[in-house]
């Protein structure tokens, strides 16, 4: 090599200093967008320093989804106002890839978290729990609805809750009416819902009262004998049945294949056997 190469980087040298391969830095070559500083009698390719940086500048507009095409054009013909008003625009679409990151993040994590919760459950357990009051996205009315209009009110639901970015990983719920409970009629539900984060405004969440409830496990779709034993534990407790029962997936789909390994938890709202029954936020 003379001396006047020596101070010139080689392909080889050059993609490891960049940390890409030698495939790279030719493709970029033969398509015109980037190309060696030198390229001697033997088709030998020699880069200098200082296209180290612009190789950079490549680098950062290819990461943030830049065509190679459209990078081509804009070093060519690049000006600060151009380039800054192309980051501008890259920086906004970070933002929102970031938030909707965030958001798989958080479903994610509560996926991992009710699973862990279910795994460390007793399903044949029943006891009663004080619960905080909880907001609901609720879906209309499905009481005695079509399997068609039924499924719609579902879809319906998750739209609303997609559409408001609202989602944080919660299964979807299904509430019971008092009534209901005492003619076992346990695959007609009242309503949907769907947990989600407060604080948005402009939605009219359903709230799920504070107050003692009984909790207990349907597995695989025993849904007649989860109740039967509920409904035993709150009589020899001395309560009697509130207004609303609440059903919502611990195991679902997600995590199990089979639907005899689906597991729900049921609360049941209750109340001292001489408390007059009251309907709770219109739901009923």
């Amino acid at each position: 090599m003379s001396e006047d190469l020596k101070k010139y980087f080689t392909t080889g040298e050059f993609a490891k200093l960049c940390h890409v391969k030698k495939q790279t830095l030719f493709h970029y070559d033969d398509i015109g967008l980037f190309s060696p500083e030198i390229k001697n009698e033997n088709g030998y390719r020699f880069y200098s320093y200082h296209q180290f940086e612009l190789f950079q500048v490549i680098s950062l507009f290819k990461e943030v989804g830049v065509p190679l095409k459209e990078i081509k054009f804009l070093l060519k013909g690049k000006t600060p106002d151009k380039i800054m008003q192309l980051l501008k625009e890259k920086s906004v679409e970070i933002d929102k890839k970031i938030n909707e990151l965030k958001q798989i993040q958080t479903i994610i994590q509560t996926k991992v978290a009710l699973t862990e919760q279910a795994l460390e459950t007793d399903f044949s357990s029943v006891s009663f729990v004080y619960l905080k009051e909880e907001k609901f996205m609720l879906s209309r009315k499905t009481l005695n609805l079509t399997e068609r209009k039924y499924a719609a009110a579902i879809s319906e639901l998750i739209n609303e809750v997609q559409q408001y970015k609202l989602d944080e990983g919660y299964p979807i719920g299904g509430i019971f009416a008092r009534e209901q409970i005492l003619e076992k009629d346990f695959y007609n539900y009242s309503y949907f819902y769907v947990k989600v984060k407060e604080g948005v405004e402009n939605i009219d969440y359903y709230v799920r009262p504070e107050g003692l409830y009984a909790v207990g496990y349907e597995i695989g779709g025993d849904i007649e004998d989860a109740y039967s034993r509920i409904i035993e534990f709150i009589k020899k407790n001395g309560m009697q049945i509130g207004e609303n029962a609440y059903e919502e997936y611990m195991l679902d789909a997600m995590v199990v294949d089979q639907v005899e390994n689906q597991l729900a938890k049921i609360l049941i709202q209750v109340e001292n056997e001489d408390q007059p029954n009251t309907t709770c936020n219109g739901v009923k």
